[in-house]
């Protein structure tokens, strides 16, 4: 994967991850269009924080493994 690629998807699970963590009435509308196909309702409702945390987990991942190609 290529160093730019690993960065933009360790800043959209940055995004996703606060979203998740201090937004989660933006996460329930992006929810309104994929529930029949991703999310459940009582899944977000009880599990955000582990699902913030996972997020930013692997955006962590992602920034690192992209900044660190970067740098050689």
């Amino acid at each position: 994967m290529s160093a730019f690629l690993e960065l933009l998807l360790g800043a959209a699970f940055a995004a996703l991850g606060l979203g998740y963590l201090y937004r989660p009435d933006l996460i329930e509308r992006m929810n309104a269009l994929l529930r029949d196909y991703v999310f459940n309702d009582a899944y977000i409702a009880l599990e955000r924080r582990k699902w913030g945390a996972f997020f930013l987990l692997l955006a962590f991942l992602f920034l690192y493994v992209g900044w660190s190609a970067l740098k050689g």
